[in-house]
């Protein structure tokens, strides 16, 4: 009997020696599987990356990000806007004047017909209702009318914009330009990808993250730049195995008229039941005509949030990303937060270090980032010294800038 007992506690034993070995096996390799390339990260905002991605590694948590100077650094959305208004396919004569409203703007009267271009009216309707003491979504007015006044458009029409203004991400040398040059699109800066958020949602989708992108950007734009230009990179980082999904992509989008049978449809819908409209294939985008009639709700500030709850998840995701009081609701609503600090977005840090002082139980990670001159994410206080050498006024206000997020105990390790 004696013997008997002995062994059933040798095969204990050796069940049990052989579980520690495999899962030490299993945590190497998810260690080695969750490292984030160094880049430009803040050191403490990677560390903690990539602890919290190992801890919640194939569990099908939420990852949500937004995109244009988040993803991007820089907007892909207006940039493609000033490329159509530089070709002269949008102009004020083929604009319906319901929904361009002439109105008064720091006692000055703007009017569509009356402005420069159609770019200085659109910068004076992001602004114009900032008067009201407590307005809180001020650019969403702005975020519905660049994509309404596209209507007789279809998605097959500004999808080369997009890619004009896109360039294969050429603006991505803006970050190495010795002159501290910016690449430029009628006035607009050209966007690129954060080589940095590139590896990110790559790390993220390959550790069984359900990842999601929402802009407040034209969704066909944005589609188009996530899954033909995003995820290839991903892929070539991370593996072919990886993808993004088409209705994973949510942005400011309006009803759709299929020429061929004259119902009007709505842009998620078809993502999720059009193969052909899903990946983008040209001919069937050609058939959906655009009218004015927005889609709901509008993907900007709480309408971000909306679009979570709707479209996503009623849970709180495990992850947001996010850059501007834009994205403020949605980031409160998540788990985790990575926020890019915009250097150069003083108003931005101000609001956001109150949001900081009053958000919901959650965590805040800070990466600090520039995007006019020496584009990019900033590691350190010593790399931003290097960065801005040649222009000492911007890099005082750049650490002014970031002392305000500073005093919120959030930046750490710069």
């Amino acid at each position: 009997m004696s013997k008997l007992v002995s062994r059933n506690q040798l095969v204990k034993l050796a069940i049990t020696i052989g579980l520690v070995f495999v899962f030490a096996l299993q945590s190497g390799a998810q260690s080695t599987n969750t490292t984030l390339k160094d880049g430009h990260w803040n050191p403490h905002v990677k560390a903690r990356l990539e602890f919290l991605i190992a801890g919640s590694a194939g569990q099908g948590k939420v990852a949500v990000f937004d995109v244009d100077n988040t993803m991007l650094c820089r907007d892909i959305g207006e940039s493609t806007f000033a490329a159509m208004v530089e070709d002269g396919t949008l102009s004020p004569d083929k604009i319906p004047a319901s929904i361009s409203p002439t109105f008064m703007l720091n006692d000055k009267k703007v009017g569509i017909k009356d402005s420069k271009d159609l770019t200085v009216y659109y910068e004076d309707f992001l602004s114009a209702t900032k008067h009201h003491s407590a307005e809180k979504t001020p650019y969403s007015n702005g975020y519905a009318w660049v994509v309404q006044i596209m209507a007789g458009m279809t998605p097959a029409d500004i999808l080369p914009y997009s890619e004009k203004a896109y360039a294969d991400g050429m603006a991505l040398a803006d970050g190495d330009s010795k002159d501290l040059n910016e690449s430029k699109i009628n006035g607009y800066r050209r966007p690129f990808f954060y080589p940095e958020m590139v590896d990110l949602v790559g790390v993220l989708l390959k550790n069984g993250y359900d990842v999601y992108f929402l802009s407040a950007s034209n969704v066909w734009t944005v589609r188009w730049m996530i899954t033909k230009q995003l995820l290839p990179m991903v892929q070539e980082l991370h593996g072919n195995d990886l993808k993004i999904a088409p209705d994973h992509v949510i942005g400011v989008n309006v009803l759709m008229k299929d020429k061929r049978d004259g119902h009007l449809y709505k842009d998620l819908m078809l993502a999720k039941e059009n193969p052909a409209y899903a990946n983008m294939d040209m001919k069937e985008l050609a058939n959906y005509e655009l009218t004015t009639q927005l889609g709901y709700p509008l993907s900007g500030y709480f309408g971000k949030l909306a679009n979570i709850l709707k479209h996503i998840s009623l849970e709180r995701p495990f992850l947001i990303a996010g850059d501007s009081p834009n994205d403020h609701p949605m980031l409160n609503w998540s788990g985790h937060r990575l926020w890019l600090t915009r250097l150069e977005k003083k108003g931005y840090q101000q609001k956001t270090a109150k949001l900081m002082a009053d958000s919901l139980p959650g965590e805040w990670l800070v990466q600090p980032v520039l995007y006019k001159k020496a584009p990019g994410f900033v590691s350190t206080a010593a790399d931003l010294d290097q960065r801005l050498a040649k222009k000492p006024k911007k890099l005082k206000s750049a650490h002014e800038v970031s002392d305000i997020i500073k005093k919120t105990g959030n930046l750490q390790q710069f």
